[in-house]
This record gives structure tokens, C-alpha cells and sequence, in this order.
């Protein structure tokens, strides 16, 4: 019976999908990396296909292998590149790579060159001479085979030990030479075709390449950022919608890629980059609810794909590499210690570099890097875009094709395989030990509150009769409370790690008030990169910086002051800021005292807890005083803000109840989704409310209380040109001696007025709301003082033309303003 090739495609997917299943389950509690082992089972389908084993009542099964070792390789790129990338860089700790980027990228780029010519120079002296590989030719197979696959090192890192800074120098840097070698493979690609007499095809010169290289990997990087810019103000304006939410990424990371490919420049560069938008700026702007349930499904489509790709690796190579070739299996065994011995050499050649930069690298780590040089799918689809092309002689490519095939399942197989091995002997298979020690406690913690339930239970009617001996032994309550004390540990050490511990608890109390709904979006980010930061080498609990930067208006904002077209947007501007401020104050206190609360259980010893209970207690009055500052100056925003945090706190309890009620039937899931779909409703309703419009509306009877007496007519004149301005605590607002065309009147918060004396003495006086500044300018158009913030405060400028133009038609203006400099 014949089926069509996409049934043929269907029945492939669905036999991966089994035995990817079976294989994951039976290699439970094992150290077999999954990635190796489906690798060999490929090998051994593909070879029972090569012998006919596949016929008869199986014909169908030998007709899908068939179908899928004849498979397009640009196919193989496009589908499993884009998902593949995507997952591993949207799972990123951004911070880490923005850290170690220099690291990455100096791996990934000269790294990546040293072991391109180092590899053509091999082939090009190790290969028989009838092969005929011209220099174009060597370099080309360099370019293909130095992309590098961690994704089974990875995977066990992962599994071992929680390493994140070294999972992140691997990934990252396979990311980047994923691209980085594509690219070199493009242009070497083209010079084979041009050596070949290729149609359409030229030779670059060196200047050239430098350029071409330079333009497809910025272009990728710029069509990144278009688009992920444009998924997150997609994403923004969508509340709570997974469906949209998880299909844009979908969309977005395989458009990347392929709009990239179209223009001939690096997708895998444009699809790195929309995925670490997403996973820093855009992680704020997915809805919380939906963040977790994005992630698993990304990693579920990373199995997917891998499942799909080691299979079909074992699958391509058992069944379309010649095997009876002698000389090429001589030089595939010189080759693959060859390129062991070129993936050290490439990266001993950066150490001195790597270890001064970034996060240092140690001995350990590099080795780990050097027989981590996995390669495959990247590899594997290059060479078989070579063995597809009509304008390379078929010989040449098929030895190319076993060569990588050959280097692939060898660097899978061995390295793979052994990775677990030489992580212990490094001693990298398992945490770190003072990083032990932390976690210890917090199973100690665990241990005391399981023992604090035990009399309860065995008091239980229902319990009395239990072996509570066998319980204990099963639960391992005993082997629980047990900590490892053998070896001595630097103290230093544990201080660090207990440091770590603790800002990590802290992030996660931030992330923790935004799905709350209690942190809006720009100050969760303000705090999380906050944390970031005083992890980045030594972790620091003591006073942040960067968070004190929030609560100041930057400099940049302050010189563009006086712009008169530009007045209204710098308002908005500076108001923004002082409501972020005033949220990540109230965000950073509730943080430090959720982490005072973890001291005690976490900290090694007496001294060091002392000295972070008392940083601790620094940041909150430090920040506390912030907020008074802001209750007392501007109690309509801090009310306003506090209102909203209130109903989104009630606005996710009562979501919770209904989906609560649902678990418990007491609601129909019909009439659950009418109720959240309201609530959800005014959730995004909420969200689109400003600040900035409720607390505008202010009177003007309020804001400049001497207008009591003037006309109607006088008053709406003076409203509808007048100006607001917010200055922060310090910040100048007039100069002595500046020219001075506005009036100013205090509406909230305190001004300083400094006179100066006759013997370099100042005199200074405190304005308060209502007080006018700057009157003089009415008659000398300049200021005769210098003003101040004393406080947080807001004025409310009047042009001095339009004043004086209304004094001539209002006579109670005019008398009032005279009494202000009478009293002056």
C-alpha cells in the first residue's frame, strides 16, 4: 500500500515521538545523556533500513525512513533551528549573558576563526591527494564542523549541578558560532562554487568578506530588535491570553529566521536577539499568568525538535554515508582528534584573555569547554547543503557528508557519553560546596518543620496504627537533618554563598509581588536588574545604587527643561518617574523584609547575619524616609497608587476564589469563564488607567491660592498657560543672575530661596505651596536668588508677558503682585 509523503512525515514524527518517550523513561535515574541514546538508536534504525530489515508487513516504516534520509537540508535548518535557539536563549539568564558577552564573543568569533583555518590546515595536510580538496574546500568543511552542540553537556550540567554561569558561557557561546559559522560557511561556500566555475558565482576579497560578515551579522541583529519590539507592543496591549501570547513568539522567532534568510543574512543572530528582547524588556510585558505556562511550552517544542533531530542524525548517517571507504575512515579518526586537539588549542589561546574578563574562567571550566565541543544538527544540515548541490562533484561531497556525520556521532558519542565522567573527576558534578552548605540548612528547615508535625499526627485517630518507624525511614526524616561536615569550608565562601542565596531569594520575591499585581512592570524591572547587578561578583545586601538612581531626575531630562514645545512631554516624563520611584520604594521594602525573615535560617553563622540585618534595616529606612517624603509632598499620587495596588490585590483574590470554586465544582466551568473573563476584564481595564491624567485635574483655585480675587475671565487666561514642573529633592530650579521669563508658584512641597550675603554670608528661607518665587522677574527679567528643592515639590509656572498684559486689564491682579514685591 503507498501513502503520501506527508503521511510518510506524520508516521516518522509519531515514531519519534514513542520512542523518544520510551528512551526518556527507561534511562530514568541513569547517566546516560537522552541526546546519545537516541543518537544510537538512530544509527541502529538507520542500519536495519540499510539491510532491508524494513519490508513486508513493515513496509510502511521503510518507506518513512526512506522519505526522511532523502530530507531537504535547508528544510532541516528552517524547522528546527528557529525553535531550537529560540528556547535556549529565551531560557537565558540575561543578566549572565549580558556579563559574559565579551567572553562569549570572543569565543564565538576569533575563537571560531582560529579553529576554521587551524581545521583547513588539517584537512589540508591529511587528506589523500586524489580526494583533490582545494583550500576553498577545507576551509568550507572547517566552517561546517566548528559549530558547536552542547545541548547534551547542557542537559547534564543542568542535571548534575547547578553551574549557571558555566551553562551559560557554553550555550552562548554555541548560540553565537552557530551563527558565526553559518555565516563563514556562506562565504566560503560561494568561493567553492566560484573555483568550481559556479553560475553567478564570485570571490570575495578579503575587504569584501570583512564586510559582508560585518552586514549579515548586523542586519540579523537589527531585524531582531525591529521585531521584538513589535511582539511586545503587541504583547502589552494583550491581557492574559496564552493563545495569543505563546502563537506570537511561534510567529515572531520563525519569522525572524526566515525574513533573515531571505535577505542572506544570519538568522540565527536575528533569532538570538528577539529572544533575549522577549526574556529581559518583554518579560514584564507577557501577562504573569501566562510567563510559566510560555516557558514549559517552549521546552516541550526544544524536546520536540531535539527528539526529532539526534533521531533523524542516527538516521541520516546509518542509512546515506558510504561506509566502505578506508581512507576516509583513517582520516575521520585524524580528523576527530585532530579537531579535540584544535577546540583546546583555540580556546588555551583566549584563556589569559577569558580569565581577566567577564567572570574569569578557571581550569576546570575550560576543560569542560574544550571536550564539550559537541557538534550536530548545525553541522549535519550544512554538510548536507553541500551534498545537494549539483555545482560539487558528488565524490567530494559525499566524503564531506561522512566525514561530518562521522565527527558528529564520534563528538556525541564519546564526549557525550564521557561528559558525566570527566565532570567528576573536575569535581563539577555537583554544587559547589559552601553553595551545599545553603542548601543544607534549607533541608534542615525542612527536616524541623516535618519533625514539628510528627506528635500531631501520631496522635490522629486515624494514624495511631502507623508504623512510625517505617515512616520515618521512608520519609528519610534522619538522613534529612543530616548535613555533610567533612570537609572544611573558607568561610569567606560561605559568607558569599549565603550573600547569593539571599539577593536570589529577593528577585524572586519581586517577580513574586508582580504576578500579584502589587509591582507594576517598569519598577519590577528597575528591581530585578537592582538585584542583578549586586549579584554580579561580589554580592552586596548593603545600599543599591542604582535603585537610588530612580528616585533622582536624570541629568539628560533635567538640561532639556525650558524646551517650550517639550514642556508637556517632560512633565509626563518626570511624573512617570516619580510614580516608578514611589513603586519600586514600596516594592524594595516589602522585599527586605521577606529577606529579614530568611537570615536567621540561612545565614553560616552569628557575625554575618548581624551585619546583613543591620544593611537590611539601612535599606529600609533609607527607603522609608523616600516615601514619606513622597506621602507628605504628593499624598494625591501615593493615595492614587496605593488604590490601584489595593483592587489589584482584591481584583486577583477573587480570580483565585472563582478558579478555586471551579476545582471544587462548585461553579460549571461555563459560568467560571463568564465570571473571569469580567474580572480579567477590569484587570485590563485597570492597567490602562494614568496616574499621571487622575492626579492632573487639579484645581487651579489650589494651585495658586492669591488668584482668589481676580476676575473669571483673568483666572481661565492664567490656566490655559500655565506650566507645571517636578523637581527632586536638591535640584535647582533658578539661578541667581539667569534671565527669567515665568513666575513661579509653589502648588506642593518646599523650595529653598538662597539670598546671599554681603560678606560671602547666605541667608536662607524656606518657601512653602502657594509662596511665589521669582517675582523680581517681573520687573528685571531675571531671578535675584537662587531656588531649590527642598523637598520633592511641584511649581506652577506663568509666563511673565502674559502677566503683565493681564495687570493692565485687571486692577486686583495688579495690586496683588505689587503687595508680592512690596513684601520681597
Amino acid at each position: 500500500m503507498q501513502f503520501e509523503s506527508g503521511i510518510l512525515v506524520l508516521v516518522f514524527l509519531i515514531l519519534a515521538l514513542f520512542i523518544g518517550a520510551l528512551t526518556r523513561h527507561v534511562l530514568k535515574n541513569t547517566q546516560i545523556p537522552y541526546t546519545v541514546a537516541l543518537l544510537v538508536i538512530g544509527i541502529c534504525i538507520g542500519l536495519a533500513q540499510r539491510g532491508d530489515v524494513f519490508s513486508g508487513d513493515a513496509q510502511m516504516v521503510g518507506d518513512t525512513l526512506a522519505l526522511v534520509a532523502d530530507i531537504d537540508p535547508h528544510l532541516f535548518l528552517f524547522l528546527f533551528l528557529p525553535t531550537l535557539i529560540f528556547e535556549s536563549a529565551f531560557a537565558m539568564e540575561v543578566h549572565l549573558f549580558r556579563r559574559m558577552f565579551t567572553q562569549i564573543a570572543i569565543l564565538a568569533v576569533p575563537g571560531l576563526m582560529l579553529a576554521i583555518w587551524l581545521t583547513a590546515e588539517l584537512l589540508h595536510m591529511s587528506v589523500p591527494e586524489h580526494w583533490q580538496w582545494s583550500w576553498a574546500m577545507c576551509l568550507m568543511f572547517g566552517a561546517l564542523i566548528s559549530a558547536t552542540d552542547p545541548v547534551a553537556v547542557v542537559a547534564l550540567l543542568k542535571e548534575v549541578s547547578s553551574r549557571k554561569r558555566l551553562e551559560t558561557l557554553i550555550e552562548g557561546e554555541s548560540l553565537l558560532n552557530d551563527g558565526t559559522a553559518i555565516v563563514f560557511f556562506s562565504l566560503f561556500y560561494v568561493w567553492v562554487l566560484a573555483s568550481s566555475g559556479g553560475e553567478g558565482a564570485m570571490m570575495a576579497s578579503p575587504l569584501q568578506a570583512v564586510g559582508q560578515f560585518a552586514g549579515v551579522v548586523l542586519v540579523g541583529l537589527a531585524i531582531g530588535l525591529v521585531l521584538g519590539g513589535l511582539c511586545i507592543i503587541w504583547i502589552d496591549r494583550v491581557f492574559n491570553d496564552p493563545m495569543i501570547e505563546i502563537t506570537l513568539t511561534i510567529a515572531a522567532a520563525y519569522s525572524a529566521f526566515f525574513i533573515s534568510e531571505s535577505f542572506h543574512v544570519s538568522g540565527v543572530v536575528a533569532v538570538v536577539t528577539l529572544a533575549l528582547v522577549l526574556a529581559s524588556v518583554g518579560r514584564t510585558r507577557i501577562s504573569p499568568e501566562v510567563a510559566g505556562f510560555l516557558h514549559h511550552f517552549w521546552e516541550m517544542m526544544a524536546h520536540i525538535a531535539n527528539t526529532c533531530i539526534f533521531l533523524l542524525v542516527g538516521i541520516l548517517v546509518a542509512i546515506r554515508v558510504p561506509l566502505d571507504d578506508l581512507q576516509a575512515w583513517q582520516t575521520l579518526g585524524i580528523l576527530y582528534v585532530g579537531i579535540m586537539l584544535i577546540r583546546a588549542t583555540s580556546i588555551t589561546v583566549f584563556t589569559p584573555l577569558l580569565s581577566r574578563i567577564g567572570v574569569g574562567i578557571t581550569f576546570e571550566k575550560a576543560s569542560v569547554l574544550c571536550w564539550g565541543g559537541l557538534r550536530g544538527a548545525v553541522s549535519l544540515a550544512l554538510a548536507l547543503t553541500v551534498a545537494a548541490s549539483e555545482a560539487i562533484p558528488k565524490e567530494i561531497s559525499d566524503r564531506m557528508l561522512f566525514l561530518c556525520a562521522g565527527i558528529v556521532v564520534l563528538t556525541i558519542l564519546i564526549n557525550g557519553g564521557t561528559m558525566g565522567v570527566l565532570l567528576k573527576f573536575l569535581r563539577l558534578d555537583s554544587l559547589p560546596p559552601a553553595k551545599q552548605a545553603t542548601v543544607d540548612k534549607a533541608n534542615q528547615q525542612v527536616a524541623n518543620t516535618l519533625q514539628t508535625m510528627l506528635p500531631t499526627m501520631m496522635d490522629s485517630p486515624f494514624l495511631r496504627g502507623a508504623d512510625w518507624q517505617q515512616v520515618k525511614t521512608q520519609v528519610k526524616l534522619g538522613a534529612m537533618a543530616q548535613t555533610d561536615a567533612d570537609a572544611p569550608i573558607d568561610q569567606s565562601d560561605l559568607d558569599t554563598a549565603f550573600l547569593r542565596r539571599l539577593l536570589e531569594t529577593e528577585r524572586k520575591h519581586y517577580w513574586t509581588q508582580f504576578e500579584q499585581g502589587t509591582l507594576g512592570k517598569r519598577a519590577t524591572n528597575l528591581l530585578v536588574e537592582a538585584v542583578e547587578l549586586a549579584l554580579d561578583g561580589e554580592p552586596c545586601i548593603g545600599q543599591r545604587d542604582s535603585l537610588l538612581a530612580t528616585w533622582q531626575v536624570p541629568g539628560w531630562l533635567e538640561r532639556m527643561r525650558g524646551i517650550a514645545w517639550l514642556e508637556r512631554t517632560l512633565l509626563r516624563l518626570y511624573f512617570e518617574r516619580l510614580v516608578v520611584g514611589y513603586d519600586v520604594a514600596r516594592g524594595f521594602i516589602q522585599a527586605q523584609e521577606a529577606l529579614e525573615s530568611h537570615i536567621d535560617t540561612l545565614s553560616p553563622n552569628a557575625q554575618i547575619a548581624t551585619q546583613v540585618r543591620q544593611q537590611v534595616q539601612d535599606n529600609m529606612a533609607q527607603t522609608i524616609a523616600r516615601i514619606n517624603e513622597l506621602q507628605e509632598t504628593f499624598p494625591d499620587i501615593v493615595q492614587a497608587l496605593q488604590s490601584q495596588a489595593a483592587i489589584r490585590l482584591l481584583l486577583n483574590r477573587e480570580r483565585a476564589v472563582i478558579k478555586e470554586q471551579l476545582k471544587l465544582a462548585v461553579l460549571d466551568k461555563p459560568e467560571a469563564s463568564r465570571l473571569l473573563e469580567d474580572v480579567e476584564k477590569r484587570m485590563a481595564a485597570l492597567q490602562q488607567v494614568s496616574i499621571f491624567r487622575q492626579t492632573e485635574a487639579a484645581q487651579l483655585d489650589q494651585q495658586i491660592p492669591w488668584l482668589h480675587g481676580v476676575t473669571q475671565s483673568t483666572r481661565e487666561q492664567i490656566s490655559s498657560c500655565q506650566e507645571r514642573g517636578i523637581y527632586d529633592v536638591g535640584q535647582v530650579l533658578i539661578r541667581q543672575g539667569k534671565a527669567l521669563n515665568k513666575l513661579g508658584v509653589i502648588y506642593r512641597g518646599s523650595v529653598r530661596e538662597v539670598v546671599a550675603g554681603k560678606q560671602g554670608n547666605s541667608q536662607v528661607v524656606v518657601r512653602g505651596p502657594g509662596e511665589t518665587l521669582g517675582i523680581t522677574a517681573l520687573l528685571t527679567g531675571s531671578s535675584a536668588l537662587d531656588y531649590l528643592a527642598e523637598t520633592p515639590c511641584e511649581v506652577v509656572w506663568i509666563p511673565v508677558d502674559k502677566l503683565k498684559a493681564l495687570m493692565q486689564e485687571d486692577p486686583t491682579l495688579m495690586y496683588i503682585l505689587c503687595q508680592q514685591l512690596a513684601q520681597r
